[in-house]
């Protein structure tokens, strides 16, 4: 019986998987992330990726969206019907914009949370790649109907189409930089109580910014046209920090699941 045992250890010896070196793993491991890096890797084009990461975004929040979207272009077609001061529909909908683009940067930010490494897994693509696409998703579909009920209010009031959108773009660009800025500088814990509130105070500041009619005078739209460059080249600056963000800590916690 000691024979067959000695026998047996032998043979099972002989299936021992000999010790890697940690030089060899963590060689093993840089090759690893070079060859993702490198574009034999990542040959899928932007269109694929951004086909691939709608199927991620749920039917919820396109439905929550589109609500929102429905009621507001309700809203303003009601107002331009009843001839209601111009400032009105403008501030429904500066009222209405943070609220939409809360629940876009609420869900760019799902990328890092729990149960969603299957992102990550499905694509071909780093963290900080796949949160673009879908903040570009969820941008483009915001801007899209944003500039389209802008549109509306010019027809209702008769008013120049680009003074218009330049109204409601200015608003709509500081929304998505104060979200992006509280979210790169917030605590992961309070970031929501955070977003929160600084949906609050922009509905506020907005409501009551967009109520001095003086500033919807023909003189004023240079000024208008300034702010939008700044909020543009705030909103630039604010999503670069926050990918750069999302790749030091995002990648981390993700990691982690």
């Amino acid at each position: 019986m000691s024979k067959e045992k000695n026998d047996l250890q032998e043979w099972l010896c002989t299936y021992d998987v000999p010790e890697v070196s940690k030089d060899k793993i963590e060689a093993a491991i840089s090759m690893g992330k070079s060859y993702m890096d490198s574009s034999d890797f990542n040959k899928d084009g932007l269109r694929n990726i951004l086909l691939s990461q709608l199927q991620y975004l749920p039917l919820s929040f396109w439905a929550i969206q589109t609500s929102l979207i429905a009621v507001t272009i309700g809203l303003v077609c009601l107002l331009g019907y009843l001839a209601v001061p111009f400032y009105y529909p403008l501030t429904v909908l500066a009222i209405v914009i943070p609220l939409i683009v809360l629940l876009g940067v609420t869900e760019v930010s799902k990328s890092t949370t729990y149960d969603m490494w299957e992102i990550e897994q499905s694509s071909r693509c780093q963290l900080v790649k796949i949160i673009a696409c879908r903040m570009l998703i969820i941008g483009l579909f915001d801007l899209f109907f944003i500039t389209g009920i802008l549109v509306l209010i010019s027809y209702f009031y008769q008013h120049s189409v680009m003074g218009v959108i330049l109204y409601g773009m200015v608003p709509f660009n500081i929304s998505c930089f104060s979200y992006l800025f509280t979210i790169t500088k917030g605590g992961t814990a309070e970031t929501s109580y955070h977003l929160i509130a600084c949906m609050v105070c922009l509905a506020i500041v907005f409501s009551f910014i967009l109520r001095q009619q003086i500033l919807f005078e023909t003189s004023m739209i240079v000024m208008w046209a300034v702010s939008y460059v700044v909020s543009v080249l705030l909103l630039g600056k604010a999503v670069q920090k926050y990918l750069k963000h999302e790749k030091m800590i995002g990648e981390f916690s993700w990691n982690l699941q």
